[in-house]
């Protein structure tokens, strides 16, 4: 028997306990520390006034998904999204300032296209445009006005073509899947969440703890309370069913892992997308990024332990008979593929 085992051997179980607890913490204190210095003292994030070209292609990209949203509405919400028009014009002539070939991207080809439906809609309902277009330089706004002249290209799903899902290519079933965040009145069974939930929990986990919890609520004032909280499901009406993933942090040992709960989660929120695809219903993840005071709120409000953290809602209803949802356009394998 070495020193180090005679020593552990001869202390007291508690004190053993205490000083595995106190390295924990200040491991955690050092990964918070150089967390912070990543994120922030690198600037890695997109902040407002980043100059990044990564960055200001993704502020731009969560601009326009506001001005899509709004085409999938049961009823258009004219002049919506000043603000987020007003960030686009502004991250447009910076990027086109810092790349000369910033108009041959996807990213502006597809910025285009929805400024193009936005006009396209106020001038087919008398509304005026001009605070658009004074926002955009000549060759912008000329752009935009050749785009509001086609038709804009949305995704058109129907009830009829899901009824094969359970059988199709997992490829196919893929390139199906879509965030849908209108549903029919038809209310969900909880036996056909369970089923998708149960068709989930073959998704892998560290060491296969299986850290993943769902959550199903079909009480509608519940419901719209917590998205009223959540605050990224406005002007759609409630869904007929929400989920909550969550993972528990009971499942990690060390300081090492105080993330991984995210990683496995994610995991299990990706596979109950496609489970639900699966079997026929429709759905939309939503994020769980809550202040202090929103977390604490849904915590009360769903009874959720602090032991668990918040992975995502998702929203899930049947299928309309027809529904057009925005195109929300996904990079091509050149920027994802790193070497």
């Amino acid at each position: 028997m070495n020193f180090k085992s005679f020593i552990k051997k001869k202390m007291p179980v508690s004190f053993i306990v205490k000083r595995q607890r106190w390295k924990t913490l200040c491991l955690l204190k050092h990964e918070g520390k150089r967390e912070f210095r990543r994120f922030f003292f690198s600037r890695a994030y997109a902040a407002p006034a980043c100059s990044d070209q990564v960055q200001m292609e993704s502020l731009l990209t969560f601009f326009v998904h506001q001005i899509e949203k709004g085409f999938s509405f049961d009823t258009y919400q004219y002049g919506r999204g000043r603000g987020a028009l007003r960030n686009i014009a502004d991250l447009s002539a910076r990027l086109i300032e810092a790349d000369a070939q910033w108009r041959d991207k996807s990213i502006y080809k597809d910025m285009v296209l929805a400024l193009g439906e936005y006009c396209r809609r106020h001038v087919a309902a008398n509304q005026d445009i001009a605070f658009v277009t004074e926002l955009f330089d000549e060759t912008t706004k000329l752009d935009i006005v050749a785009a509001s002249k086609k038709e804009y290209p949305s995704i058109q799903l129907s009830l009829s073509s899901k009824v094969d899902n359970a059988t199709v290519p997992f490829k196919e079933l893929v390139e199906r899947r879509h965030a849908v965040r209108a549903y029919s009145k038809k209310p969900v069974a909880r036996v056909e969440l369970e089923k998708a939930i149960e068709m989930s929990l073959r998704t892998p986990s560290v060491c296969n703890r299986q850290p993943a919890r769902v959550r199903i609520f079909t009480d509608q004032q519940l419901i719209s309370k917590a998205l009223k909280v959540q605050g990224g499901f406005g002007g759609y009406d409630t869904p007929p069913a929400l989920l909550l993933v969550t993972a528990d942090l009971r499942a990690f040992m060390g300081a090492n892992e105080h993330n991984e709960g995210y990683v496995d989660g994610g995991l299990f929120g990706m596979s109950l997308l496609y489970s639900l695809e699966t079997c026929g219903l429709a759905a939309c993840p939503l994020n769980t990024m809550f202040s202090e005071e929103a977390d604490e709120q849904t915590r009360s409000m769903l009874a959720v332990p602090d032991n668990e953290v918040f992975i995502m809602y998702i929203a899930v209803g049947h299928f309309r008979e027809t529904s057009k949802i925005c195109r929300s356009q996904r990079f091509g394998i050149d920027r994802v593929l790193m070497n």
